[in-house]
Order: C-alpha cells, then sequence, then structure tokens
C-alpha cells in the first residue's frame, strides 16, 4: 500500500490538556536510533500470548501450506489473531487518542495517522496514553512473531529494526486504486482489521458496503500487468489479520470506495528484509523479489508503452496538411459543426475565446453542444446508468460496459470503458460527436480559437463508471510533444463541482525524481504540483494547451456520483 507519510513524523496524540496542534510539535523530535528501539521493546515486551490467539502459532504449519497454495498469489488470512480484550483497546485508542489527516491523490484517498514506528519519540505522558498500541506494535516486531511470519510465508530473515505501520481510516468515499506495494525493501505486506466488533456485520462487511481488500492476478503469463478484474475480494471483519508477500508485477491489489456510513478502521504495515548487520542480511538480498522480466506497479505506470498497451489511439493521425488559423468558419464547416451550440460559431463570440485562451491557455465553454442534441442525449445517458445500476451509491460490477464498449487498461493506469462500435441510439450519438472532433472543420475551428497550427489528433468515447473508474498521473498521460486537449464532458448533475466525488480532471507538472530509496514516500501527484483542474460538468468543453512536461488524471470516480462521467476526449498535436 503506498504511502505519504514522512518517516520522522510522530503521531499527534488527542489530550485534554493539549490540542492535537500543540502535540504535532512533536514530530521535530527524533527518535531513538533503530538498534535501540529494538532492544527497549525487548525489555517491554508483554507475554506474546497477552496479545495474539492462543491457537494461531499452533497452525503455522497448516497456515503455511494454504498460504503458498493461495491464489492469486500467496497471501493468507487469520481470524482471531489477537486477544480481543487488547484490540478493543487499540480500537479505543486509535479513535480517541490519534490525530488523522486526510491523504488524496491520483490513487487513492483516506485518512491516516503519523508512523506508528515512532510512538517512542513521543513524551512519556503521551507514551502512557497509548499502553495498548504499543503493545501490539512491539509484539508484531518482535523476534517471536516475525519468526512466526517468516515461518507462513517462506519469505526468510526479517528486520528487527526496521517498524513501519501507521493506522487508517477509510470514511464513506474513502478508497485506494491498485499497485504491488513494491517499494524500498519490502518483503511482506499485512492489514489488521478493526472494523466496529459491536455492529452486526463485525464477522464480515456485505458487498455493497465496499471497503475490501481486491487482490488481482497477471492478465497472462507473458504480462506483468493485472487482470482487468480482481479474483478475490476480501470483505473487513473484526479481528482479522491479512498478509502476502511482497512481489513486484504479483502483489497487485487496491481498496475498494467505502460506501457506507460505517468507516473501515485498520492498521496496515509492512516487514522488510534485514537492514546492515542484522542476522540474514545479504548485500544482494532484493534480487530474490525480481523474477525474470518482472515489473513493478511503478514501474509500469512509469513506462511509456503503456500507452500502446490500452484501446484508445495510441499514435496521433495525420491531417493531410497542418491546419492553422483560418479565423473565419466556411458555410461548409458550419454544416460539419451542426452538433455544436451555433453561437460558438459566429465570429464575435469566438475572437472572444480566442482572447481569452491567449491570455490563459485554457477556457471552459459551456452548452457547448446545441441544446436539441444535448437534451436528446441526457436522457439516454442516464438510462444507460439507470440500466447497470451505476451511482447514487452503488458501485458498478466489475464487467460492467454496455453494447459496443470495451475495457481500457491497464487497471494499473487506468481503467474506464471506452466506445468501439455504435449498437445502439446512445451509441450512434456519442459516435457521431466523436465524428465531427476527427474531423477537419472541427479542427479548423480549433486552430481559430486557440491560435494554433494542428497536425493530427487521437481520442475516444469513454465512460468512466462510478466505483470502478479513473486514469493515473502517469508519463502516457503526457505527451512528447504540445498537444491541445479538447475534452467534452457529459456528466449529469450538480453533484460534480465540489470534487467530493472525483471525476475530476487534473493537471499536474510532472517534474522529476522517483519513489525514494527507502520506500517511505510513494511517487504521486500532490498540491504543489497541481497546474489546473476542472470538475465535470454537463455539456462543457475543455481546452488545454499542454506542454511535454505536464501530465493529467480522472479522479477516480465515487460510487455516490451520480452516474457515471462520459466524455468525448481528444488531443491534437501542435506544430512547433
Amino acid at each position: 500500500m503506498p504511502e505519504t507519510k514522512d518517516k520522522q513524523s510522530v503521531p499527534a496524540v488527542e489530550t485534554k490538556d493539549k490540542c492535537p496542534a500543540s502535540t504535532t510539535e512533536t514530530k521535530d523530535k527524533r527518535p531513538a536510533p533503530a538498534a535501540k528501539t529494538t532492544d527497549k521493546r525487548a525489555r517491554t515486551l508483554e507475554p506474546l500470548t497477552s496479545t495474539f490467539s492462543a491457537s494461531m502459532f499452533t497452525t503455522a504449519d497448516e497456515l503455511s501450506t494454504s498460504f503458498a497454495q493461495a491464489t492469486p498469489y500467496p497471501h493468507t488470512r487469520i481470524a482471531p489473531f489477537c486477544s480481543d480484550s487488547l484490540l478493543r483497546g487499540v480500537r479505543t485508542e486509535m479513535l480517541e487518542r490519534l490525530h488523522y489527516t486526510q491523504k488524496e491523490t491520483d490513487i487513492f484517498k483516506y485518512h491516516q495517522s503519523g508512523d506508528l514506528a515512532n510512538l517512542d519519540g513521543l513524551p512519556a505522558a503521551e507514551q502512557a496514553q497509548l499502553p495498548c498500541l504499543r503493545q501490539l506494535r512491539d509484539s508484531l516486531y518482535s523476534q517471536e512473531f516475525r519468526d512466526f511470519v517468516s515461518r507462513v510465508t517462506g519469505c526468510g530473515p526479517l528486520s528487527g529494526s526496521r517498524t513501519d505501520m501507521s493506522t487508517n481510516r477509510y470514511m464513506q468515499g474513502d478508497h485506494l486504486l491498485l499497485h504491488d506495494d513494491v517499494i524500498g525493501d519490502r518483503r511482506v505486506s499485512y492489514i489488521i482489521y478493526l472494523p466496529d466488533p459491536d455492529a452486526a456485520d463485525a464477522s464480515g462487511w456485505a458487498d455493497e458496503s465496499g471497503g475490501g481488500l481486491e487482490l488481482y492476478a497477471r492478465e497472462s503469463p507473458n504480462s506483468w500487468a493485472p487482470a482487468e478484474c480482481p479474483e478475490k475480494t476480501i470483505r473487513p471483519r473484526w479481528n482479522q489479520l491479512v498478509m502476502f508477500t511482497v512481489l513486484p508485477g504479483q502483489s497487485h491489489h487496491a481498496v475498494q470506495e467505502v460506501c457506507g456510513e460505517r468507516e473501515r478502521l485498520s492498521i496496515q504495515g509492512w516487514f522488510h528484509f534485514p537492514q546492515p548487520g542484522e542476522p540474514g542480511y545479504s548485500v544482494d538480498q532484493m534480487q530474490q523479489l525480481w523474477t525474470d522480466g518482472a515489473e513493478s506497479t511503478l514501474s509500469q505506470i512509469a513506462a511509456s508503452h503503456q500507452r500502446a498497451h490500452g484501446t484508445q489511439e495510441a499514435e496521433f493521425m495525420a491531417f493531410p496538411k497542418c491546419i492553422e488559423d483560418t479565423s473565419i468558419v466556411s458555410s461548409e464547416d458550419k454544416t460539419e459543426l451542426r452538433l455544436m451550440n451555433p453561437e460558438y460559431l459566429s465570429e464575435s463570440v469566438m475572437t472572444q475565446v480566442a482572447s481569452r485562451f491567449a491570455d490563459d491557455s485554457h477556457i471552459e465553454l459551456a452548452q457547448f453542444l446545441n441544446p436539441a442534441v444535448a437534451s436528446a442525449l441526457q436522457p439516454l445517458l442516464n438510462a444507460a446508468d439507470e440500466h447497470d445500476k451505476v451511482g447514487n451509491g452503488h458501485m458498478a460490477a466489475h464487467g460492467t460496459r454496455g453494447a459496443g464498449w470495451i475495457i481500457n487498461g491497464p487497471p494499473v493506469v487506468r481503467r474506464f470503458a471506452c466506445l468501439q462500435n455504435a449498437e445502439d441510439a446512445l451509441g450512434v450519438q456519442l459516435m457521431d460527436i466523436h465524428k465531427m472532433f476527427k474531423g477537419p472543420a472541427f479542427a479548423r475551428w480549433l486552430a481559430s480559437v486557440s491560435a494554433l497550427a494542428l497536425r493530427g489528433r487521437r481520442g475516444a468515447v469513454r465512460r468512466f463508471r462510478a466505483g470502478l473508474d479513473y486514469t493515473l498521473a502517469s508519463p502516457d498521460a503526457g505527451s512528447s510533444c504540445t498537444t491541445l486537449d479538447a475534452v467534452l464532458c457529459l456528466a449529469p448533475g450538480t453533484t460534480w463541482l465540489d470534487g467530493v466525488v472525483g471525476g475530476y480532471h487534473c493537471y499536474v507538472d510532472s517534474g522529476d525524481g522517483d519513489a525514494s530509496n527507502d520506500g517511505s514516500v510513494y511517487r504521486v501527484a500532490g498540491d504543489d504540483g497541481i497546474l489546473l483542474t476542472t470538475p465535470a460538468s454537463w455539456n462543457s468543453l475543455s481546452l488545454v494547451m499542454r506542454e511535454p512536461n505536464v501530465v493529467r488524471f480522472i479522479k477516480y470516480v465515487s460510487a455516490h456520483a451520480p452516474g457515471s462521467r462520459w466524455d468525448i476526449s481528444f488531443e491534437y498535436s501542435v506544430d512547433e
């Protein structure tokens, strides 16, 4: 699971005497060196029998067998794994004593505490308020439990000095998209589930509540990309531990959006390879992770060849000749552009649009389609979503697509439905708009309002299904040349405007850099790099001039959106 936490930060503790702001100042205090914290844990560790289920250690061989045989990749789940009274104490401390920060990027949205590895950096009075969390943490990273994990997973020695865990609160709308956890020297991933133990569904959430851990197989033996749909979903359950080995291009997983009102409370963490000086350390230990040709999630996100993987046009289709500013739309062009709102074909409006675009390099044109065309299209879109049970609190089922649509992936980079053939009235109308965007008349209109010379185009009709779809800010979401992006968004309703249900279009300065060497930071788009964000809306054309160092993404569309985000998305290469 990706991380954005600063590994030096210390969890803020809520107290009656101090406000959260004052306790967060403790993050400036550096924790003791890792080797010393190992000794300290050994001295303060409660007997493991007071932490873990009494029967767990006696089933190690059975768990090892089932772990190795599990599909789509080795994993196990243990329930109950912990003392019920201790875990209830942990849950109380998590809810009443820890401070959480909402985090949102292109790949996730959730609330997270500071790094529990650094509890020892808190003042003694604050440490005393977290006795259950400290006991659980120290027990998890004890030699005895690490040996148990090694025995079950067959992963070999694990580090005792590298503690890596935090608490997460997934509230309604929160989610974590597909990834494989390959960062730094992570060896084993684990999740401890702490939903309300007294709720009727404590023994397992219902499908419609979401929050499940989705496990994805590889799409084929010859590919390291994940399959379109998950092979298995593990539901949140009280006192459940799930763990799996971190495998590049294989341990693909995601956390479904939480759809109900109850939150998904969990502890996530990793066991790492031994560090230098620890028993079992080897200079080339990381090599055992990499099967020949394996590609991790981060590698796949960074790979430019992913654009050709999907069903979108991979290459620009050149116009017969470069299309430049004509400033006048001919009567023949107006016929070809009859689907547009005629106001945007008037010389005065085109002049206003051109002036605004020249100043800002982007513009939003509301009510872009001819009102009669838009009025005929909207009920067809609504009917498709109603038929497929998409939106308004319902997660679309994997595989939902409609006649003539196919799924564009791989989901490590993107997932949405793409219209290939017009097989019904909706498909015919969308393909008519697509045809207009492909044609030279529309390119001439674009050249007039943008003052750009256009060489070619590529594009698609897309459907981002609520509860399923997104694109990530990856290099293949950019281009090797300057482009003019023209995206006609067809998202009925006004719920989209504040961005809470996602579906917004975000442009980001890609910058330089990669995942940090120690694996504490997952390379994602941060607020500092955001250049432009446009919410989903109905019948609105977005024009953006995008330079090669700028990438873009469509934020995951929440199940609580009013329906799918539909759009016709085109890029036009600019002659420089």
